[in-house]
């Protein structure tokens, strides 16, 4: 009986250790709403366990089988992206674990029980520790890398655990250092410091990526922002023409009147709309000047290639800055106009929609699209593009300014095409 409650608790304690690692350490967090078939799942391997409990061997890979499992259920992001870091988790896990092992085998004789449910609570107690004082600081994007990224540094890690595995046993049976202190000092050290060389190395590059991606966003904003000004401009100098030609061309038309050449009067005064249209002119206007200059500036050079449809409106004065509006409505039509590039010209397919009601500013984005979209990121699905890592950041990037502006976003297939729905509180 006592063998089975330590079974028990061994296995939960696994579990732990990996669901605190990932909260810590990754920066995931809970889904909104978890699948119920969570608890299904769990119970299920439960129950094995309990009938293979006689087979100790079986107890790790049962809890590390139910840590993938509640890792995928409850934290908010992609299978893929979660299975990835899942690879990257075991080792570095391993690591620690053998170097806590070692110190615990030391000090409690080899009770290979008490050895477990001690390393185990130490380390989902430090993970907690950590967290407190420094985790929170970490940014939640820093270990998101490419997969094939993430398999070659698991293959390295996993190299390196055989390394450090032999050096253990070198120690431990080939020198006898087992009992003795110059061993366990050695063990601990070279553990703790790939541990952490590992984690900092994975965390820095992904932060120095992180960073030259939003250096590019920002250029593509400035680059918006050059566009919108020089659109300004440009109707500014056409607006000053006309109040200087104004005069002349009322002059014109009532000599027009007074020899009644009417066809010709008609024929100037439209040439003379026209002009003034072109002033306040846009081939597609939601009433917002930001999102105009974006949805013109994109949108315009493939309207004779593809079925384009902008319905809506929204004021000029909003919640939203003007910045986060330009970075996510350019996100999103810069990310529908890629997709349709791969789409048959017959299918090719953009539709935006935007509206704002009473509490909320709705915005609606489809576009047909070529390929597989992958898995549920946290309400944004990943996308097929060569160039995925360049293209999930940034849906990420409008999912993170839509959550610091009270809103959501959902995101889903339907009929060959990908449709992102935002919802910003007002």
């Amino acid at each position: 009986m006592v063998e089975i409650i330590t079974n028990i608790l061994v296995y939960f304690l696994n579990i732990t250790e990996y669901m605190t690692f990932f909260y810590v350490i990754f920066g995931k967090r809970k889904k909104q709403k978890i699948e119920k078939v969570f608890l299904i799942i769990v119970n299920l391997l439960f129950i094995c366990f309990i009938g293979v409990k006689a087979y100790m061997g079986l107890t790790f890979l049962l809890a590390l089988i139910a840590s993938l499992i509640c890792v995928i259920v409850i934290y908010d992001a992609s299978r893929k992206e979660l299975i990835s870091l899942f690879f990257i988790a075991f080792p570095l896990i391993s690591i620690l674990e053998n170097a806590i092992q070692y110190v615990c085998d030391y000090i409690f004789n080899r009770n290979e029980s008490i050895v477990s449910i001690t390393y185990l609570i130490f380390i989902i107690s430090m993970l907690w520790i950590y967290y407190l004082l420094q985790g929170r600081k970490l940014d939640r994007d820093a270990f998101i890398l490419p997969f094939k990224t993430n398999i070659i540094m698991s293959l390295l890690l996993f190299i390196i655990i055989a390394m450090y595995s032999y050096f253990t046993f070198a120690l431990t049976e080939v020198l006898h250092l087992k009992r003795g202190i110059l061993g366990m000092v050695l063990v601990e050290i070279s553990g703790i410091v790939i541990f952490f060389v590992f984690l900092s190395m994975i965390y820095s590059f992904n932060v120095q990526r992180k960073y030259q991606m939003e250096n590019e966003l920002l250029e593509r904003y400035n680059e918006q922002q050059k566009r919108y000004f020089e659109l300004l401009l440009e109707k500014e100098q056409k607006t000053r023409q006309f109040r200087h030609d104004i005069t002349n061309e009322l002059i014109q038309i009532k000599n027009f009147a007074n020899k009644e050449r009417y066809k010709e009067l008609q024929e100037y005064v439209t040439e003379t709309l026209d002009d003034i249209s072109f002033i306040n002119r846009y081939n597609y206007d939601v009433g917002n000047e930001i999102i105009n200059v974006i949805l013109n500036y994109y949108l315009e050079p493939i309207k004779e290639q593809c079925k384009i449809e902008v319905e809506g409106f929204l004021p000029e004065e909003t919640k939203i800055s003007d910045r986060d509006l330009s970075i996510m409505v350019s996100n999103l039509i810069t990310n529908a106009v890629e997709a349709v590039e791969k789409v048959k010209p017959e299918e090719k397919y953009i539709s935006f929609h935007i509206k704002e009601a009473k509490l909320f500013t709705f915005i609606t984005v489809k576009n047909t699209y070529v390929g597989e979209r992958i898995g549920n990121m946290g309400g944004t699905l990943k996308s097929s593009k060569m160039d995925d890592r360049s293209h999930g950041f940034g849906l990420k990037n409008i999912k993170n300014i839509v959550e610091r502006n009270d809103g959501e976003m959902v995101c889903r297939t339907e009929n060959n095409q990908f449709i992102v729905e935002i919802r910003i509180k007002n």
